[in-house]
């Protein structure tokens, strides 16, 4: 049996808040696009991510802003000990148009953001891709074990910090750090936080604290393989000890219990070639940021917008569009290393 043959002038590859507003905010444009969704069987962890007035304004202007609104909580600003003996305090009362931030649910944004896109393709696998200077094929095997090849004018790596098309092109990754993070859910104990986030550096590390719910934290330790102590990091029956210099955070720890801690990366990192030939990249695959900067979310939702109005003017003949979006993606991931960099000579 010969394989479907499916046309589309876009091809998204991966179902994550960047890929998603993509595939509307193409739809708002007239560009047809299909978005696959490669079936996962593990479940992703649920994280209190946060929101900054400033992705508000974003959101607004791509009218998504309700969308979000409705799996979230305000939240108005944040408190951090870094390197210092005083508590700075973060509110975001005078930030512009939004005098707040939002705590997000992930999980369903996500999906209300699906039950919206009308071109989604579960798939079991991907068996073939091909790029070209002119066209792109992707050759993938649904659900039902059938086989179906996707032609398109662009193919969107959408696929996070695993950059699965760029690697696939054999584009290199560029780690700025060999940062990890170790997450645990915590019962809600010890002093109450002020805005529901708060974030202290100590030793060779630092640590975050966030409310998930009214009865749940979630406390995120980050350090690196450059530390002797990292793998006391995965133990949690050690994070007393690791945490004994901190000031606010050894007092939102159960004193009883043994908790599990879930391990994950939390590099700063970015491909060599954020577009290469007729691929572009959007969210972590385009640039991925430490986490201690908080930017996640907010980068899938400005680099969909971002790509969006380039696949545009791409469809459109302009030769340059492609280019220009990846020395806007460069230029904001060296600023922010600046800045990085800046913030942990403190440290």
């Amino acid at each position: 049996m010969s394989p479907e043959l499916l046309n589309t002038d876009v091809l998204i590859v991966g179902k994550g808040v960047s890929g998603l507003i993509l595939q509307l905010l193409l739809e708002k444009k007239g560009i047809h696009s299909i978005l696959i969704d490669k079936v996962n069987s593990k479940q992703n962890l649920p994280l209190a991510e946060t929101i900054p007035p400033s992705t508000l304004e974003i959101l607004d202007k791509i009218d998504l802003l309700s969308v979000f609104e409705a799996f979230s909580t305000k939240t108005y600003g944040y408190q951090s000990k870094w390197n210092s003996s005083q508590i700075s305090d973060e509110n975001f009362f005078l930030k512009g148009k939004f005098n707040n931030g939002l705590k997000i649910n992930k999980q369903k944004i996500s999906t209300a953001l699906a039950e919206k896109s009308k071109h989604i393709i579960q798939i079991k696998d991907i068996s073939e891709i091909s790029i070209k200077d002119s066209n792109n094929s992707l050759s993938v095997k649904g659900l039902n074990n059938k086989l179906a090849t996707i032609n398109c004018n662009l193919i969107i790596d959408a696929t996070g910090r695993k950059r699965h098309i760029l690697k696939q092109a054999n584009i290199d990754n560029i780690e700025y750090d060999k940062n990890l993070a170790y997450l645990c859910y915590l019962p809600k104990t010890g002093p109450e936080l002020k805005y529901g986030f708060f974030t202290e550096s100590f030793s060779n590390a630092w640590g975050t604290i966030s409310d998930l719910n009214e009865t749940t934290r979630i406390v995120s330790l980050y350090t690196t393989k450059e530390n002797k102590l990292y793998k006391d990091f995965k133990d949690y029956i050690k994070w007393n000890t690791l945490l004994n210099e901190t000031s606010f955070l050894k007092y939102c720890m159960p004193t009883k219990g043994n908790f599990k801690v879930f391990g994950k990366q939390a590099n700063s990192s970015i491909p060599s070639q954020i577009v290469f030939q007729n691929v572009l990249s959007i969210g972590d695959a385009a640039m991925a940021f430490n986490p201690i900067s908080s930017h996640g979310i907010s980068n899938a939702i400005y680099t969909a917008k971002e790509a969006a109005t380039t696949i545009e003017k791409h469809l459109n003949g302009n030769d340059k569009s492609l280019k220009d979006y990846e020395e806007k993606m460069y230029a904001i991931f060296n600023e922010y290393i600046r800045q990085k960099e800046k913030l942990f000579q403190l440290h």
